[in-house]
């Protein structure tokens, strides 16, 4: 017997604390959510084992994704191929396939969502990876240049770590990189203590506040030859570093001994396939691999098999990011060949199967090349191939961060209206009182201004050159002493200034002719008539 419309409507549908959602109106784009069972792919390959507490009862059905809306920052003219959050969260750092790094700060962020600052590292060089320190104050740039740049969270760079000799064929002599630089990860125990890896099959730990290389690893695989070490990380607790070079993955000791790693295996994916490696955030043994369309679960005590695989994921630079419960595993996808998806999209798996939970459109073209989810904001965000940063959250979970700017109106400035200039009485010179500077301040004056801050030419030794007479130190010291001043002098002054002694005490020509010298007379003027002028 069916219940009427107006009996229907007072039977509640469903039961318990229903979430406030955020009533703010913003620019914010709506991201269209799927049906997840519309689209769930069986796993090609699931080899899962037991791992005691590990991965107990961890499901990703019942888990919302922070995908309901996004924003995007545009400043970038290349692809974004580098993303970096502090642990705040208000501070977020891009870099792209070009030599600039956009430094971004929300909470001074206002709609139009502009960075606060830029800075090139290497002109003309690629950025490969950025990370911050545990503490946010600073952070870490690789290019592909050999040296890593340190700067602190505004922008400046406050160190950099030395090249090596090239010509040196033993790697672990050589104080520095060789070639080009592939990632860059901080030792969770230390907010000064680093590693990066090269194209030069070596890793090598820095110490930030020398900025000189503490040791140095070189990965070994059956090719012979360099190979392009292209993933680094510290586990949890910062013992384990695991490594990724040539299609194999290799698990070293962070102390030492760098002699031969903990665990290895060779064809963990394709040979010469660029790897990925991230570590599961609730586990000190489990990390996941991305590399040759696959993504692949392992523990690092037994790496002779994989725990898990997830195939047909393309995107040869596409990075991986675990929600802030390790539960999910958000992977950016790419095109399967040269050119761009219509779509950026990201898949949603199971942290512990693998398994495809739903795939997520974000409405904006290109390939999703690096993603970042952020545990505090419950923020993701995907750098695009078309330069654009696009920043999903939820109004309801989601808190801080890129959710700050939306309502923040930007600065109205008001115009001059006034006529003519403004001049107050005591800024006139007749006013003005002349105070003492000080010496660091006239210093600083002094350095600014062109013309005392110019260095004199140093004289030239020898032959002169470029139309400058050359001395010799002789001629130097006999022209400072003997000086000729003839020519600086007024000859008429000169010859005035022995007048009145001459006339008092004549010594020349006038006594000569004293007994013989007539007395001299002057004719007068005589006053002609007047009859006489005017003829």
């Amino acid at each position: 017997m069916g219940l009427g419309n107006d009996l229907s409507k007072f039977i509640p549908k469903d039961f318990g604390k229903k979430k406030k959602g955020i009533s703010k109106q913003s620019n914010a784009i709506e991201t269209p959510r799927t049906d997840p069972s519309s689209e769930l792919a069986e796993p090609t390959k699931a080899n899962v084992i037991e791992l005691h507490d590990e991965r107990k009862q961890s499901t990703v059905a019942d888990l919302d994704i922070p995908t309901s809306k996004h924003i995007l920052l545009k400043r970038h003219t290349k692809a974004v191929s580098a993303l970096a959050w502090d642990a705040t969260g208000d501070s977020l750092i891009s870099g792209e396939h070009g030599p600039s790094i956009n430094l971004w700060d929300f909470p001074t962020m206002d709609h139009t969502f502009q960075p606060f600052g830029t800075i090139v590292p290497y002109e003309g060089q690629q950025t490969r990876a950025l990370k911050y320190n545990s503490s946010g104050t600073h952070f870490i740039c690789a290019t592909s240049a050999p040296r890593a740049k340190l700067y602190t969270r505004m922008g400046r760079m406050a160190g950099e770590c030395k090249s090596g000799d090239m010509y040196v064929m033993d790697m672990r002599r050589t104080n520095g990189h060789v070639s080009g630089l592939t990632c860059v990860d901080w030792d969770p125990r230390s907010d000064s203590r680093f590693v990066t890896a090269a194209g030069d099959s070596t890793l090598r730990f820095w110490d930030m506040e020398r900025m000189v290389q503490e040791q140095v690893v070189v990965a070994k695989t059956k090719t012979r030859g360099k190979v392009a070490v292209t993933a680094c990380v510290f586990n949890k607790s910062g013992s384990m570093v695991v490594s990724a070079q040539c299609g194999g993955i290799s698990v070293w000791p962070s102390k030492g001994p760098f002699v031969r790693p903990v665990q290895h295996v060779d064809d963990a994916h394709a040979p010469m396939s660029d790897v990925c490696v991230a570590l599961v955030p609730a586990s000190e043994h489990l990390f996941v691999s991305r590399g040759d369309a696959t993504v692949k679960l392992w523990d690092v005590r037994n790496l002779k098999t994989e725990v898990a695989v997830a195939e047909r994921l393309p995107g040869s630079e596409s990075s991986v990011a675990f929600s802030p419960d390790g539960k999910a595993l958000v992977v950016g996808l790419g095109s399967q060949n040269a050119t761009p998806n219509t779509e950026a999209t990201v898949t949603v798996l199971d942290s512990t199967t693998l398994n495809e939970h739903r795939r997520i459109s974000l409405q904006e073209p290109g390939d999703v090349l690096s993603i970042v989810w952020h545990s505090t904001l419950n923020q993701i965000a995907c750098g695009l191939s078309t330069g654009s940063i696009a920043i999903t959250y939820d109004p309801s979970q989601s808190t801080r961060g890129a959710m700050l700017g939306i309502t923040k109106r930007s600065r109205q400035y008001v115009a001059n209206t006034s006529t003519g200039p403004i001049i107050t009485p005591h800024a006139l010179p007749l006013f003005r009182e002349d105070r003492p500077v000080s010496t660091k301040r006239r210093h600083d004056k002094d350095r600014n201004d062109p013309v005392r801050s110019h260095k004199p030419s140093m004289p030239v030794r020898g032959h002169g050159r470029g139309g400058v007479v050359g001395v010799n130190e002789t001629q130097h010291i006999m022209k400072s002493i003997m000086k000729d001043t003839m020519r600086d002098e007024d000859p008429r002054e000169a010859l005035l200034r022995y007048a009145k002694v001459a006339e008092n005490d004549p010594k020349f020509i006038t006594p000569l002719y004293k007994e013989t010298q007539g007395k001299p007379v002057f004719s007068e003027e005589v006053d002609e008539p007047e009859t006489k002028r005017r003829k």
